[in-house]
């Protein structure tokens, strides 16, 4: 029997449209990468330092980073260990400024001033003098993008120096704060639509209270359902998605579309319901009553009546928690030997 697939990976199911592509000016430089939300941005270079042969040892030179042509792009820190970017802590984060890094270091005994950074550098931000080494670099990068975790938020052409991707949207529409209940935004204490945005889209502004970065909000509805205080408005004006083929599910499918950006659901026609017929229930007969024999109860407690005395000792109880089943039941059985012999024995003192 074949495999049953997917249903949401067949042809005929429509998609909601949410991508980023790279185009002609993408060089590509590592910036988009850890800025994705998602992770769905890799970025490999077919060359590193290392494929040039090891450090040269005992070479004299100097290297230098021009700070204001340098945009942390990241490009000569993926071709070099030499070179650290320097990512930015937890609250120096925002979505206002999506580049990743503080800084870019150079550690010099990682460098033997070779010069093969310099032509990689889009800005020419590197200065190199030492003994370059006489070989040709070809630094070429390639950038996938996973079109399943792709969401369309954008993030990846605002941090992009270069206007490098093109993104589509699922969604067009507006996102908007409710100011008579922003009064009762706690950000700090509930943070809710910082938790559900898969865009990562929200900050602290200066009024102490959520607000997100628009032209990165995909308009998903996510933090509106999550706010406890109703501080939230989303309203889609257009819903980007592949074709809507002609499948006896079609009609279904433009009202969910149409659900999408109205919010309100069409209720069914169950008019046309055939509902099956209705089965006769004959009750149960009542449960036969069980007579018991009151000598066999009288021998069961009389059986049972030492165990009970056995069981509340604090000893056997820890025997009952730490042992599996069948040793516990081997030590309590002794214990109950044991208990046997003491009283026959003190018993027997008695007399």
């Amino acid at each position: 029997m074949d495999k049953i697939r997917d249903f949401r990976a067949q042809e005929e199911y429509p998609k909601l449209v949410a991508e980023a592509v790279p185009n002609q000016k993408c060089l590509p430089c590592i910036l988009c990468e850890p800025t994705c939300p998602t992770g769905a941005i890799k970025v490999t270079f077919n060359k590193a330092r290392e494929d040039f042969g090891p450090l040269r040892a005992g070479i004299i030179g100097k290297i230098e980073i021009d700070r204001e042509k340098c945009n942390l792009c990241g490009r000569c820190a993926r071709f070099c260990k030499a070179f650290l970017l320097v990512d930015k802590g937890e609250k120096e984060k925002d979505p206002r400024n999506l580049v990743p890094y503080e800084q870019l270091l150079v550690d010099e005994e990682l460098c033997d001033y070779c010069g093969l950074c310099v032509p990689l550098c889009p800005e020419d931000a590197i200065l190199v003098e030492g003994e370059p080494l006489a070989e040709e670099l070809k630094f070429e990068g390639k950038i996938e993008i996973d079109k399943e975790l792709c969401i369309g938020c954008g993030r990846c052409a605002q941090v992009c120096p270069y206007e490098a991707m093109d993104v589509k949207r699922p969604f067009e529409g507006e996102i908007r704060l409710i100011e008579k209940n922003l009064v009762r935004c706690d950000p700090l204490g509930c943070q809710a639509c910082f938790n559900v945005c898969p865009a990562k889209c929200w900050y602290v502004d200066e009024r102490g209270k959520a607000a997100p970065v628009k032209d990165q909000c995909i308009l998903c509805g996510a933090c509106e359902l999550a706010c406890p205080v109703s501080a939230i408005d989303v309203q889609r004006s257009g819903v980007q998605h592949t074709e809507v083929k002609d499948t006896p599910w079609a009609e279904e499918w433009k009202e969910a579309i149409s659900t999408i950006m109205t919010g309100e659901r069409k209720i069914p026609d169950v008019s046309k319901t055939v509902y099956p017929p209705a089965i006769e229930k004959v009750p149960l007969p009542a449960p036969e009553k069980i007579e018991i024999d009151p000598e066999l109860l009288k021998m069961v407690d009389e059986a049972l009546s030492p165990l009970e005395t056995v069981l509340k000792k604090p000893k056997v109880r820890q025997i009952l928690e730490r042992e599996l089943p069948v040793q516990a039941a081997e030590k309590i059985v002794q214990r109950l030997h044991k208990d046997k012999s003491e009283g026959d024995a003190a018993a027997r003192r008695g007399k």
